[in-house]
């Protein structure tokens, strides 16, 4: 009786110890992306805003950050009659820890805003744009900015 007790104690240890590593991961970097701020942050400022050239198409994208909450975040946007549509939009993100880009894309058409990401000590943050497809066009970027 005693030898399942201790083995049972054991067991929820085991699982309480992989929840915690779990929870730390660089996995749960997904809960820092948010597709409501664009729409709804304040103090938004662009950070870098440059002319790129996609499949001989020329037109501004943008870095921008703003509060949303008590939080700041970074978002790629396009801004409307940038002779953008149909080209894909990016937020790349530089993870510090993973020492990994990652990406949310998004299809522009008119104004068009990327899901934003927390703003992280050490993380980079930069807008790219290309063609759409797998066989499309290589990105290209802003210059990347890191907090």
């Amino acid at each position: 009786m005693k030898s399942s007790w201790i083995s049972r104690g054991v067991t929820a240890a085991a699982a309480l110890t992989a929840l915690t590593l779990l929870s730390t991961t660089p996995a749960s970097a997904a809960s820092y992306w948010n597709s409501a701020v664009a729409p709804n942050a304040t103090s938004v400022g662009t950070v870098v805003e440059q002319k790129v050239t996609v499949s001989k198409r020329t037109f501004t994208i943008q870095l921008r950050v703003g509060k949303y909450g008590s939080l700041s975040y970074f978002w790629a946007r396009a801004p409307k009659n940038s002779n953008a549509n149909g080209m894909d939009l990016f937020l790349s993100v530089y993870n510090a820890s993973t020492r990994k880009w990652e990406s949310r894309r998004k299809m522009i058409s008119n104004t068009t805003y990327t899901d934003a990401h927390r703003s992280i000590h050490k993380y980079g943050y930069k807008a790219c744009a290309k063609a759409p497809g797998l066989g499309g066009t290589a990105a290209v970027c802003t210059s990347a900015r890191y907090v």
